[in-house]
């Protein structure tokens, strides 16, 4: 997982398609479909993210304005763009976190669990706070807020480049990547160290704006991979480089570790259908995330309705709660390989809203058609064929 940390969606695609360009594949594999297929999920994944970010920034501003205000309820769409612009510049009461549309974040924040460093650096008349930090173990929460630049966008672009593949390579050393310096004071993605000088590795990592206020960062790390020998108080070493200025912006952040309504069991249950098993090996419940660690083998099981024309994808895993309320998350992208095998999957959720009592395992797929695209149900989700006999319930101590 590590070849994949601190890298956009976007990127991401562009690394699955040039693997797959220097795989040797045989002749019937699909592969001009699956090229295909990439490209199609990658525009329909900006078309979406276009009109999300839209509709998430109006009603952040309206949210934030509003609990600044009372009880007045403003929508931007009915006020001049100056006002509105005024308004994304009222300052958050407490942490930034709670105005994020992250569940996990935003629950942490309202609860008052991020720490609050408030360190500065200015360099070249840009001033660069580290302002929030949340980190329970599982999940390492930065956020940044800049000053001395005049510009609605707070990350540049990050240029990939080229890949180069090579078989007898294990591990590509040095960054995969480098910020665009068109445009002075954009901020490139933080490199966070842990006190031996080693950097946080995570099994997903993000990083970009905040919407709904402006001019701030959010450096965000799920399933962290690395972190378990820090105790509850120690230090990170973060560096940010800026666009158009020679020196990195560098703190020593201070960080103290959320250890209350934390659950993590050690597990090794195991069930089987055919061929396919797999052994849940461990689950986290965290303020702001869960998380689940599971091995698999075998062939992925397929229903009467995945034959001919149609395959079944990968196995996922959906986790709810004992009243079968389920929490966001466990699928965060499809590769559009039949039958594809995870022998080792690492999952991020949503927190649940309260400490179940127990959690059930749903494992399902997705359904693909001849030409590797998913199936989806009127309302334009895709359909998932759930695994009944492989479904287990873990019980909460």
């Amino acid at each position: 997982m590590k070849q994949w940390q601190n890298r956009t969606e976007s990127q991401k695609m562009d690394d699955i398609r040039q693997t797959l360009r220097n795989q040797a594949m045989p002749k019937d594999s699909y592969s001009s479909q699956i090229m295909n297929q990439i490209g199609e999920m990658d525009m329909e994944r900006r078309k979406k993210a276009r009109r999300r970010s839209k509709i998430i920034k109006k009603t952040l501003v309206a949210v934030s304005a509003a609990a600044v205000l009372g009880t007045v309820v403003i929508a931007t769409g009915f006020i001049s763009p100056a006002w509105a612009d005024t308004i994304r510049q009222i300052p958050i009461v407490g942490s930034v976190f709670k105005i994020t549309e992250d569940r996990g974040l935003s629950t942490a924040g309202d609860k008052g669990l991020s720490t609050a460093p408030n360190q500065s650096v200015t360099h070249d008349g840009v001033t660069l706070k580290v302002t929030d930090v949340y980190y329970d173990g599982t999940r390492l929460a930065i956020a940044f807020e800049r000053e001395g630049i005049d510009n609605e966008q707070v990350v540049g672009k990050i240029i990939p480049k080229p890949i180069k593949f090579d078989p007898s390579v294990k591990e590509v050393k040095g960054s995969r990547s480098e910020l665009d310096q068109s445009v002075k004071g954009l901020l490139g993605i933080p490199v966070v160290k842990l006190p031996s000088g080693e950097e946080v590795q995570s099994g997903n990592t993000s990083t970009g704006d905040i919407e709904g206020k402006r001019n701030t960062m959010l450096f965000d790390a799920k399933k962290l991979l690395n972190t378990d020998a820090l105790g509850n108080e120690f230090e990170l070493s973060v560096s940010v480089e800026v666009a158009q200025i020679a020196e990195p912006f560098v703190f020593k952040v201070p960080v103290k570790k959320v250890t209350e309504g934390i659950i993590r069991l050690d597990l090794d249950q195991t069930k089987t259908k055919g061929e396919f098993s797999y052994t849940v090996k461990k689950l986290e419940l965290t303020p702001a995330a869960s998380r689940l660690i599971i091995h698999s083998k075998g062939a992925v099981p397929y229903s009467s309705e995945q034959t001919g024309d149609y395959s079944p994808s990968a196995v996922y895993y959906e986790i709810v709660d004992q009243d079968g309320v389920a929490v966001k998350g466990g699928n965060h992208g499809v590769i559009p390989i039949a039958g594809l095998q995870h022998p080792i999957v690492d999952e991020s959720y949503d927190p649940f809203a309260v400490t179940p009592t127990s959690i059930t395992v749903k494992p399902y797929t997705l359904t693909f058609d001849k030409n590797l695209k998913v199936l989806e149900d009127a309302k334009g989700q895709m359909i998932k064929t759930y695994i009944t006999e492989l479904e287990q319930t873990i019980q909460i101590p």
